[in-house]
């Protein structure tokens, strides 16, 4: 019996080793002494962290409207009955010459755009949107598999958040040589986990690199960073302009409303498609994520064309039903006259003549 004990005590040991070494490994190295101090001369960085252009608050005392953590746990009755419509896609369907102006929306704010002949992936998420495999599981599969990701001639990352940056997916790029763009800070993270330090551009909001003839500048967002309690807000967080073959995309990936809209519009608008954030809201953290009416009111400010919303349709990240923030940001674009994209994820459309469907009220057959 004492050394059935010892024996399962081992194996706990063991397990909880493991279990260390794989959170370590997901949860990314920091930027370094020497990035911090020159960090410093930064208009947006003191006291070892960045800092929003507008305060964020969280209003603790309201209430959750559902369950609050164990339903990244436990399962999610925010979920979908049914599966999602979508369509599989494998890497032979983007074998062609990349298109002058195509995306495709892969779920969450994982997006692969074609711009000017140039093909590029946004925050690139095919699982969980946590360090573990049990927590924060998604509503569907993604309809592109990793491993048939197709040739890309950039990864853009908007910040350092599991949802939008997963360590399996850097690992499994690792001995590419496809070169990223991602916040300052942020390639600390990748270095660490195997991508050359030549293939990473960093950049501060109103930075700019030109890839392969498409400009990227990193833009202002309001939000914040971390993978852990402790080092919040240590790397920065944007949203990107992206210029090339004659069109705009703005990629808000991730952030609440504030004066850098109007900013953004008014200096760098208007967009041929601006791409949104619409779900994650919640009382309790009001200036991290957009509202419904946000979201108009950021497309007016941003002088954007047309509409893509995406960070939604995947997890459940704020408690709210699944289906509600394209519901309600579809009304209010129609009350508003502001044309939205809602293309089925793995649907491939040009953003200009793209007929999309409202597919989240499709019952499927089977």
């Amino acid at each position: 019996m004492i050394a059935l004990a010892l024996t399962f005590l081992c194996v706990l040991g063991i397990l909880s080793v493991l279990t260390a070494c794989s959170l370590h490994s997901e949860f990314g190295d920091l930027p370094d002494e020497t990035e911090a101090l020159r960090f410093q001369t930064l208009p947006n960085y003191s006291n070892g962290q960045f800092h929003n252009q507008e305060s964020v608050q969280m209003n603790v005392g309201k209430l959750a409207r559902k369950p609050g953590f164990f339903r990244f746990l436990l399962g999610s009755s925010n979920a979908p009955q049914s599966k999602l419509p979508s369509v599989p896609l494998t890497r032979n369907f983007f074998s062609g010459r990349p298109a002058e102006f195509n995306v495709t929306w892969l779920g969450h704010s994982t997006l692969i755009f074609e711009l000017g002949g140039i093909r590029f992936l946004t925050d690139p998420v095919f699982g969980n949107a946590a360090p573990l495999p049990f927590v924060v599981r998604r509503y569907c599969d993604s309809p592109l598999p990793r491993k048939e990701l197709p040739t890309l001639d950039f990864i853009l990352i908007s910040h350092d958040h599991y949802d939008h940056l997963e360590y399996p997916t850097i690992r499994f790029l690792r001995n590419s040589k496809v070169p990223f763009v991602v916040p300052l800070g942020v390639g600390a993270i990748l270095r660490g986990w195997g991508i050359a330090p030549e293939r990473i551009h960093e950049l501060n909001w109103n930075e700019s690199v030109t890839l392969k003839g498409i400009r990227i500048t990193a833009l202002t967002g309001r939000h914040f960073s971390g993978r852990t309690l402790g080092n919040r807000n240590k790397t920065l967080w944007a949203s990107f302009l992206l210029e090339g073959g004659g069109k705009k995309i703005y990629f808000g990936a991730d952030g609440g409303y504030g004066r850098h809209f109007k900013e953004i519009g008014t200096k760098y608008g208007p967009f041929d498609l601006t791409c949104l954030e619409i779900d994650a809201w919640n009382e309790r953290w009001p200036h991290n994520h957009l509202f419904p009416k946000e979201v108009i009111q950021a497309q007016k400010d941003l002088k954007g064309k047309l509409l893509l919303p995406i960070h939604w349709g995947v997890f459940d990240l704020a408690m709210h039903p699944w289906n509600e923030s394209i519901e309600t940001v579809r009304t209010l674009a129609e009350q508003e006259q502001i044309p939205l994209l809602t293309p089925k994820m793995g649907e491939r459309i040009q953003p200009e003549t793209a007929q999309t469907t409202a597919w989240w009220k499709i019952r499927p057959e089977n």
